[in-house]
């Protein structure tokens, strides 16, 4: 009579833990690509390989597996801090790669200037009304100017029936900002 109890309480043990770890693998990742991203400059120019980013986000994926090739949307064309999750996603997982320029708008915040797209494996730039555009906008993309946004969305799937009844409750996010540098080489 106690072992059917019992079990779910072992189970659900498992499943809390791979969750936990998924999460933090995720935060991880987000945090490894967004360092990869930030000092891909040097006196000589800029080289900006999406590849050498995505690589490193998978290097840290840990438990959670990461699809390579599915977009996350970011939510508006502007940087707002009291919006979280910042992006959504449709599916496993996600990753996304947005470039914001601090000083297209000396009175509002960082506007989206780029984006690299996974599923595409092409950049997607953004003019100032938020259009897009086939065009690298000026100011876009420059050590020092922008702020680089990582993030990474992951649906966890459990290994016991029991919390699939709160699905929703299992979608993590990870999400990094930094300045975008110049490094010495």
């Amino acid at each position: 009579m106690v072992a059917p109890l019992f079990f779910l309480l072992v189970f659900a043990t498992i499943d809390f833990g791979g969750y936990f770890g998924s999460r933090l693998s995720v935060e991880e990742a987000a945090r490894a690509g967004v360092r990869a991203a930030t000092v891909q400059c040097d006196q000589t120019g800029c080289t900006y390989s999406a590849s050498t980013i995505v690589n490193a986000i998978t290097g840290q994926e840990g438990l959670a597996k990461l699809p390579t090739t599915t977009d996350c949307n970011w939510s508006g064309t502007t940087l707002a801090p009291d919006v979280y999750p910042p992006f959504t996603f449709s599916g496993n997982g996600c990753i996304g790669i947005w470039y914001f320029d601090l000083y297209a708008s000396t009175t509002g915040p960082p506007s989206l200037c780029g984006r690299w797209s996974v599923a595409s494996s092409a950049w997607v730039w953004y003019t100032a009304n938020g259009s897009t555009t086939t065009t690298q906008p000026t100011g876009c993309v420059l050590p020092n100017e922008d702020i680089v946004v990582v993030g990474v969305g992951y649906k966890y799937s459990p290994l016991t029936p029991m919390p699939t009844i709160a699905s929703n409750a299992l979608t993590t996010y990870g999400e990094a900002q930094l300045l975008e540098e110049q490094g010495v080489s």
